[in-house]
């Protein structure tokens, strides 16, 4: 089965791709508006044939991260009927940071914030495929 995954952000998305036996983070999604982003994510289905979406879940006090994730699902779902699975993104961003800490990479610069996005969609989907 083809899986996406995606760590939803509010101008970056964190993709990563699995057949069901690997998982690899893609380029990351740089958008301005959500149809943009939401356009951005079809074309990516379409083309890699994918069967379902897992999406990180930000498990926020306040819930508005929450909420802006699952209507973003639902965006995505009227126009692509696939399954679109929720699950807890707690800590993939420290995670992350962790796994990039002994890189050379200027913590303040775009292509770090990229690397955390593409990071934390990978970490969201090896922990739904339970890898």
């Amino acid at each position: 089965m083809r899986i996406l995954s995606l760590d939803l952000g509010l101008r970056r998305i964190g993709v990563a791709l699995s057949d069901g036996k690997t998982v690899a983070s893609q380029d990351t999604i740089e958008y301005w508006s959500r149809d943009e982003a939401i356009q951005r994510i079809l074309k990516i289905c379409r083309e890699e044939q994918i069967e379902m979406i897992v999406l990180g879940l930000p498990k926020s006090k306040s819930g508005e991260a929450e909420d802006m994730v699952r209507s973003f699902a639902l965006e995505i779902n009227k126009l692509l009927p696939i399954p679109i699975e929720f699950v807890d993104e707690t800590l993939t961003s420290k995670e992350s940071e962790r796994i990039l800490s002994g890189l050379k990479i200027d913590i303040k610069s775009v292509k770090y914030k990229r690397e955390i996005d593409r990071i934390s969609a990978k970490l969201i989907l090896e922990q739904y495929l339970g890898q």
